[in-house]
């Protein structure tokens, strides 16, 4: 069975017993927690999808591997028009759902690396993903990421840390296995999914090799402790305060690894460091085009909440309402554009995985990222401060203060006060809430900074043939 239902995937974490202490207490069960309720939701709205006769055609693949139908989320892309399906659903569902958990996807690049590392050294590795990619196809199981290290003082390598558990290493090996120790951060959702999926956040050189390790986890393997920040969002459904985090929001987890024991059928990489610059430069690719198109979708929700708003208020002809919805749209468009094009410049990668642009990518994602926050700004100011200062959903919801709410928070006479106070509700929860921080670290660290963004650029463009060729336009010898 390559689907699984959302019923059948809670009761499948209830077989599982994780680790994990979140807001000062120890939990003892996932399903059913109020900590973890929205980042419940969420993971089911993706078995949802697969299972609707209306959204199951872009939620789902043919798997070569086990030859049947299997989730979004286990495929592994095998040609570029698989990557620009990939997208489309990304920027679609962003754009209703501000995330799809695309992030998850990024590690199917090990694909192409334990192919290499296979092909370089006779390894196994190869072949070890690819049965687990298909225990995870057949049995519809969610993976999360567990890529960067606490990475303590960021001067130093990871060997020559104060206490060398800053970065994630292998302290053990024999025949059965391998033991490692150290941490995870940023493991968004973790406990609600079945594994962890590591794999090194850096490249890193020989005298580092212990951390140069990739395998996958089950979430409630021993020694694995989670220590998890609750959602952005409230414990109890706010439909008209929080018209997002009530139904979306994303635990964070700090990932402890104290001794963990891994089987060798689940290791993918394991003191190859020579290997692990060329892990990057697929990653980097790969999770910049799903980030990218996930900030391009994610402007559009700013678009339509700034053009609505604008229609409430009266003002949507206003000559710099207009400007700045439209200098949105045309950000959206660039950062899309670019992830098409980082789609349409994609290699085919000997082991049959695409691998996109990494110029390309990395630019539409350094420029819609930083532009994003700067719009952020304009939607609250379009809204006006009152974002910040209306009486909350309790007191329009009494029925003492209901009619002084309706009348003065109205604003054109067609539009009711109702459907504004909702609209400014939503605005606030963007633009002016705990949510609002979040949303900005998301779209400003998950898959590497701004800064990551320049250097992959710098990196990769190809400076010394521009200067070549003003040198021929100049006449210099």
């Amino acid at each position: 069975m390559g689907v699984k239902t959302r019923a059948e995937y809670l009761d499948s974490l209830t077989r599982l017993k994780p680790n994990i202490f979140i807001a000062g207490e120890k939990i003892d069960r996932v399903v059913g927690n109020k900590y973890l309720r929205t980042s419940l939701n969420h993971m089911g709205l993706g078995y949802d999808w697969a299972n609707d006769p209306e959204t199951e055609p872009v939620f789902t693949h043919f798997s070569p591997l086990i030859n049947e139908k299997v989730s979004f989320w286990t495929h592994v892309r095998q040609s570029p028009e698989e990557l620009r399906q990939l997208a489309q659903t990304i920027k679609t569902y962003c754009g209703k759902h501000f995330c799809v958990m695309c992030m998850g996807i990024g590690l199917s690049v090990l694909w192409a690396t334990t192919y290499d590392l296979d092909q370089a050294k006779g390894t196994e590795y190869h072949r070890r993903l690819r049965e687990f990619f298909k225990k995870l196809q057949t049995e519809d199981l969610r993976f999360t990421l567990g890529v960067m290290d606490p990475k303590g003082d960021r001067s130093l390598p990871p060997g020559r840390q104060a206490d060398p558990d800053l970065h994630l290493h292998v302290v053990g090996r024999n025949k059965d296995g391998i033991v490692v120790r150290g941490a995870k951060m940023h493991t968004t959702s973790a406990p609600c999914g079945h594994y962890v999926f590591v794999a090194p956040g850096r490249a890193l050189t020989e005298a580092d090799q212990d951390y140069a390790v990739a395998f996958a986890v089950p979430t409630d393997a021993p020694g694995l402790t989670f220590i998890t920040r609750p959602a952005a969002g409230p414990l109890e459904p706010r439909e008209i305060e929080n018209p997002v985090s009530s139904q979306i929001g994303f635990v964070e987890c700090l990932s402890v690894f104290e001794d963990v024991f891994i089987p060798w059928e689940n290791v993918f990489m394991c003191g190859e460091w020579d290997f692990t610059e060329k892990h990057i430069q697929y990653f980097s690719p790969y999770v910049r085009l799903a980030k990218g198109t996930c900030v391009s979708a994610r402007t559009d929700i700013l678009i339509g909440a700034a053009a609505l708003i604008a229609e409430y208020n009266g003002v949507a002809k206003a000559g710099h309402i207009r400007s700045k919805i439209n200098e949105m749209m045309i950000s959206s468009e660039i950062g899309w554009s670019c992830a098409l094009a980082s789609i349409a410049q994609a290699k085919m990668h000997p082991s049959g995985l695409p691998i996109p642009d990494i110029s390309s990518s990395n630019a539409g994602l350094y420029h819609n990222r930083l532009k994003f926050i700067e719009f952020m700004g304009w939607l609250l100011e379009m809204a006006g401060g009152v974002v910040t200062t209306m009486p909350i959903a309790a007191d329009y919801l009494n029925p003492k203060t209901r009619a002084y709410l309706d009348k003065y928070l109205k604003a054109k006479a067609d539009v009711p006060t109702e459907h504004r106070y909702r609209l400014l509700n939503l605005i606030q929860e963007i633009t002016a809430s705990r949510f609002t921080g979040y949303l900005m670290s998301s779209v400003l660290c998950a898959g590497g900074t701004p800064e990551t963004n320049r250097v992959e650029i710098f990196r990769n463009y190809d400076l010394k043939e521009k200067i070549e060729r003003v040198k021929n336009i100049c006449g210099i010898v």
